[in-house]
C-alpha cells in the first residue's frame, strides 16, 4: 500500500482540507507543540482534518538535551494536545533543532527512547521523525527503527519505500507539485496501515473495547454522467491519481472513464498515443516533441492547470 498525506504546522494555518483531501490527501500528520509550546494552530488544524475524514497524527520538534527533558516534553504534549483526543496515526518526536547535534549518537538514542516509552506508557503509538542526515550520523538510526517506527525524509526523484513513512517533498519536491490546495507544504508517503494497528491495538485513545461510533448517513452517490462532467471540469485530477480518487470513493472509474472518453472522442478506436512524464518536462517540450499544441494535450488529458504536471504522470499526446 501507499497512501498520500500531508505534514502541517501554523505554517499552514489557512489550507483548505477539504480541497486537500480532494487533491488525494488521506492524512495529515500536524505539529503539535514547539518544545513544550502547543502549536497555536493544533486545534483548528485537529478539528478541521477530522471534518473532513483525514487520518491524523501528531509531531512535536523536540529542543530537550536530556533525557529528563524528553520526558517533561513528551507529558507536557500528553496533557495539553494529545489527551482526549484520537489519532489515527503516530506520535512522533521530531529531531532536527541544532541544540542535539553535538551531543552524540549514544545521548540522542537515549532522548528519543525517554520521550517515545514515556508516551508508550500512556498509550500511545510512538515514532521518531529525522532526515536521513540525522539518521546515519547524529543517531543511531537503524537500531532505533528496530524499537519504534520511522517516519524518513529524503527529498528525492528515486521512491524510499522500504520506510513505514516518507517525507519525499516540500518546498522542494521531485514526486509531485510541491503545493496542496494551493499551499506550500511538506508530503509523505505511508506504507504501512497505521489506522488498523493502531485502533486494534486499543492505542492512541482508541481503547480495547471502544463502541465503534454510530454509523453515519452517506451522502447519495452520483450518477457515472455526473462523474464524468466534474472529470471534464478537472475536479478528479488525471491518470492514476484520478483512478485511485473515484476508487476512493466508492465509483467505479472505468465506467466513468468511459463516458468521459465518449464526450470528448478520445476512445481506445482513436489509436491514442501516450507519454509518461519526466522531471524537468512541461507541456511546451511535450506537445513539440510529439508535434501538437499545448491546448491539444489540455483538452486530451482534462489538465485544469496547464503549468502543474509532475514526473510519472501519463498523458494522451496523440
Amino acid at each position: 500500500m501507499r497512501l498520500f498525506g500531508i505534514d502541517i504546522s501554523v505554517w499552514q494555518r489557512d489550507i483548505n482540507l477539504s480541497q486537500a483531501k480532494a487533491e488525494g490527501v488521506n492524512f495529515a500528520i500536524i505539529r503539535g507543540a514547539y518544545g513544550n509550546k502547543k502549536d497555536t494552530a493544533f486545534e483548528t488544524l485537529y478539528q478541521r482534518a477530522k471534518a473532513n475524514g483525514l487520518g491524523v497524527g501528531v509531531y512535536w520538534w523536540t529542543r530537550a538535551v536530556n533525557e529528563a527533558q524528553a520526558r517533561e516534553e513528551a507529558q507536557i504534549l500528553i496533557d495539553n494536545v494529545l489527551k482526549g483526543k484520537q489519532f489515527e496515526y503516530p506520535i512522533y518526536i521530531d529531531i532536527e533543532d541544532n541544540l542535539l547535534q553535538n551531543l552524540g549518537k549514544s545521548k540522542v538514542d537515549a532522548i528519543i527512547t525517554s520521550a517515545l516509552t514515556t508516551l508508550e506508557k500512556a498509550g500511545y503509538y510512538a515514532g521518531f521523525y529525522m532526515n536521513r542526515n540525522w539518521y546515519n550520523n547524529y543517531c543511531n538510526g537503524s537500531s532505533l527503527s528496530k524499537r519504534f517506527t520511522c517516519w524518513l525524509a529524503q527529498w528525492s526523484s528515486a521512491e524510499v519505500s522500504n520506510f513505514p513513512m516518507w517525507q519525499f517533498g516540500g518546498e522542494t519536491n521531485y514526486q509531485r507539485t510541491n503545493k496542496i490546495a494551493g499551499m506550500t507544504c511538506d508530503q509523505d508517503y505511508c506504507y504501512v496501515d497505521f489506522p488498523s494497528i493502531i485502533k486494534n491495538g486499543g492505542f492512541n485513545g482508541y481503547g480495547k473495547g471502544t463502541p465503534s461510533p454510530a454509523p453515519q448517513q452517506q451522502p447519495s452517490k452520483k450518477s457515472n454522467e455526473e462523474l464524468a462532467n466534474e472529470v471534464i471540469a478537472g475536479k478528479w485530477g488525471n491518470g492514476d491519481d484520478r483512478r485511485n480518487r473515484l476508487s476512493q470513493a466508492g465509483y467505479n472509474y472505468d465506467a466513468v472513464q468511459s463516458i468521459v472518453n465518449q464526450k470528448l472522442g478520445t476512445g481506445k478506436s482513436s489509436g491514442a498515443e501516450y507519454y509518461t512524464v519526466q522531471r524537468g518536462d512541461n507541456l511546451t517540450k511535450i506537445a513539440n516533441r510529439y508535434g501538437t499544441t499545448v491546448n491539444q494535450l489540455v483538452a486530451w488529458n482534462n489538465i485544469a492547470n496547464p503549468n502543474l504536471i509532475y514526473a510519472g504522470q501519463k498523458l494522451r499526446v496523440r
